[in-house]
């Protein structure tokens, strides 16, 4: 039986496949009687000819029916798809969350029998986008590398079943030596002819990924041999290339790397300003290992968490970050997957799953609810930045870029910066090479971005030539945390946004909690007072050490692979190699109970309480075990001698107690050398007799 959602899908149908086939004054009709007159761009379809009037107008009701009559086209889609329509290629410059999605959504919707190729950077962002398509009635797949060399699916793909593929660049030609098999069927002419438009989904991955830069090999040159596809597709075939993120340089190269008729092209330029997004820096104070500089993401007392982004520089410092936030919650919420981590090298189902929970609210393409977007170190470039900033505010609440600088972006030099060159994110260092570290790779763009005393909302457009009208708008209280004089009240404090404290430091080296003008701002360095050595044994014996810490190590692994968490947090959150070594340091009897461990390795008694007792087992045994290694010390006998016991103070008589002791004679000793060797390390020998 039907149900109502069937019968809405059947009835949809027929209405798109007639509205396909109306004619002008028809659409016309259709259009004044059900499409809200203040979104339609009137202007724009007025100037148009009969020819693509029509095509603007069937556009903009397929889209409104198939919407449920919730959009209608902006102008600028409508302008994408006429160019597509009329065979021209297009860049399609609009900021993150504009809808560029739409724009390749338009053709499948106005030609259901021909195949639409969007070329897409990540797996994770192919998922979603084909989610995003079927949501809209368009048959899509992805392909890229796990795609199942299945012989249904294949034929299916071959003959037109699809009318969207969505891509992996990798899989349009040879590839680790393997020749994938799309690519290879797109060798064949009756496929290649039903590819109608490629989309270039964040095209600036040509420039930034697919090319050679400062000295480096392309990271995905798959990506800068996009141009090879269009000798493959039919003559005429036009390419839309999308992206949020187009200063000149990157723009001139995907021009030229996609053979663009630099006359004849469309250039669609809408400002990337989100005016809902307020931008603000803060200088680190010492390592990024110190998570303590982001606390100020939790209030104490707690309250309540915003839905944040925070991009790290490596998997293993988001792994500890969310461990160490974890911690800092409530104890009735921690371990309850409020604060996750999230990078490539997680499985697919953890992903998908931490994503859907993280999105769950958004209902669309793009999570929507993000509060907050957080650089937790300085990203190489300025377009890197703006793409992780534009993810915040999709709704078009307030929302906070922030980028947490390290202390060497505000001192590192800047004199080897190419100055002829026109790439604003050229690195600092000029040339580089494999193993340059991160400050000799960071652009100049962002060097500048967080040193700069100028608005940061014109710092970016003038990076991107944006000198649209809107580049500049605000439609918050605040623009940026810089100065500005014509309107002070524009000027946005940090402090005010967030629940917790930013750690300062003074000229004087001092570290707070808390800025100048925070009467109660916690002190986080106080000057220690030299405290007199307590007495005690001394540390334990370096030769004893090693072995220890392979224990400790053996047990590491061992605990870790039982943690029913071992997904969410790495065994470093459990003891990191700097505690294995400070454990294997401490005098044995200095080790004797659980707060010695926890006090030894500075703690929490959290963590005491799971882990402080495994470890001092541990440490236990292996001295217990040492114990027994170490011979007991014999009553000195001086051979040849008398020997007596003296009770009484006098001149030396002989008495029946007195025993003389005549010296041995030399023999040659027949022991194997190896069973009396004193030249044997005694972690050695208690390595041996633990075997």
């Amino acid at each position: 039986m039907d149900t109502p959602e069937d019968s809405w899908e059947l009835d949809l149908q027929e209405s798109l496949a007639e509205i396909r086939q109306l004619p002008l004054l028809e659409l016309e009709s259709l259009a004044a009687e059900f499409l809200p007159t203040e979104t339609l761009p009137t202007a724009y379809l007025n100037s148009l000819d009969d020819k693509r009037r029509s095509i603007a107008l069937r556009a903009c009701l397929l889209v409104h029916l198939t919407s449920r009559c919730r959009f209608v086209p902006r102008q600028y889609q409508l302008e994408a798809n006429d160019a597509l329509e009329n065979g021209r290629d297009g860049i399609i410059d609009s900021g993150t969350g504009s809808g560029k999605t739409m724009c390749q959504i338009i053709p499948n919707l106005l030609h259901p029998t021909t195949t639409s190729m969007t070329i897409s950077p990540l797996k994770r962002l192919q998922i979603l986008q084909a989610a995003e398509f079927e949501r809209w009635g368009v048959r899509t797949i992805c392909i890229n590398e796990d795609t199942p060399n299945d012989k249904e699916l294949w034929n299916n793909i071959s003959n037109g079943h699809y009318q969207h593929l969505i891509v992996q660049p990798e899989q349009l030609k040879s590839h680790k030596g393997h020749l994938p098999r799309l690519a290879r069927l797109l060798n064949v002419p009756q496929f290649a002819k039903s590819i109608r438009r490629v989309h270039v989904d964040e095209a600036h991955h040509i420039h930034t990924a697919g090319l050679p830069l400062y000295g480096l090999p392309a990271f995905r040159p798959s990506w800068g041999a996009l141009n090879e596809l269009r000798i493959r597709l039919p003559k005429g075939t036009p390419i839309q290339a999308l992206s949020a993120t187009y200063p000149p340089h990157i723009k001139s190269a995907v021009v030229e790397n996609l053979n663009f008729n630099r006359k004849n092209h469309l250039s669609m330029k809408l400002s990337s300003n989100r005016p809902n997004i307020i931008y603000a820096t803060h200088r680190i104070v010492g390592s990024l290992s110190d998570f303590r500089h982001l606390d100020f993401l939790i209030s104490t007392p707690f309250t309540k968490l915003m839905k944040v982004v925070v991009f790290h520089d490596d998997t293993e410092q988001c792994a500890d970050a969310a461990a160490y936030h974890d911690t800092l919650l409530p104890p009735e919420l921690r371990n309850k997957g409020l604060v996750r981590h999230y990078h490539g090298g997680m499985s697919k189902d953890y992903l998908k799953q931490v994503f859907d929970d993280f999105s769950q609210e958004s209902g669309g393409l793009d999570v929507g609810g993000i509060d907050v977007v957080i650089d937790y170190g300085v990203p190489r470039t300025q377009s890197t930045a703006i793409q992780r900033g534009g993810r915040a505010g999709r709704r078009g609440q307030i929302s906070v870029y922030l980028v947490m600088a390290e202390p060497w972006a505000f001192t590192a030099s800047i004199d080897a910066a190419d100055p002829d060159s026109a790439d604003p994110d050229r690195p600092i260092s000029g040339q580089l090479v494999k193993n340059s570290r991160k400050p000799e790779r960071t652009g100049l763009a962002m060097v500048l971005y967080v040193r700069t005393v100028l608005c940061l909302r014109k710092t970016i457009a003038q990076y991107l030539a944006d000198g649209t009208r809107d580049a500049l708008q605000v439609s918050t209280a605040w623009c940026c945390d810089r100065p500005h004089p014509e309107n002070p009240s524009l000027c946005f404090d940090k402090r005010d946004f967030f629940p917790g404290r930013f750690i300062y430091q003074e000229s004087n080296g001092a570290i707070y909690a808390g800025d100048t003008d925070e009467q109660d701002r916690l002190h986080l360095n106080p000057p220690k007072t030299k405290k007199r050595k307590a007495k005690g044994p001394p540390n334990r014996k370096i030769v004893d050490r090693a072995d220890l810490q392979a224990r400790l190590r053996d047990w590491l692994w061992s605990a870790h692979a039982n943690d029913a968490l071992r997904g969410v947090r790495p065994a470093s959150f459990i003891l990191d190699g700097k505690g294995i070594k400070v454990l294997s340091a401490v005098h044995p009897d200095r080790m004797h109970s659980v707060s010695q461990v926890v006090s030894a390795l500075d703690e929490t008694q959290e963590w005491g309480q799971e882990w402080g007792d495994k470890v001092l087992e541990v440490i236990s045994a292996y001295d217990a075990e040492l114990a027994k290694l170490v011979p007991q010390p014999a009553v000195p006998v001086r051979t040849g001698q008398v020997t007596r016991t003296a009770t009484t103070r006098g001149p030396k008589q002989q008495s029946k107690e007195d025993e003389y002791i005549p010296p041995a004679k030399k023999t040659r000793i027949e022991a194997p050398l190896a069973d009396i060797s004193l030249n044997v390390r005694r972690s050695s020998r208690l390595s041996k007799s633990s075997k």
